[in-house]
């Protein structure tokens, strides 16, 4: 996953595309090298890669796929 942060109070339009204030989030492969390079040449957007992980599960149901084990 791909979270561009906006840091300003307002949107800000880069490589076409709007970003709101604060996090905005894309599937790897939505943002392509280009558009990432001009996005993070914009002082107040920041891009960040964050690996996918899956849901944590609660202990309740934790237990219970122990138990069906």
């Amino acid at each position: 996953m791909i979270i561009v942060t906006n840091s300003s109070e307002h949107p800000i339009r880069r490589a076409a595309i709007d970003f709101a204030p604060g996090e905005n989030k894309f599937k790897d492969g939505e943002l392509s090298a280009g558009k990432q390079a001009q996005i993070s040449a914009h002082y107040q957007l920041k891009v960040v890669h964050v690996e996918d992980r899956p849901t944590e599960t609660t202990a309740k149901q934790a237990k219970a796929l122990e138990t069906k084990a």
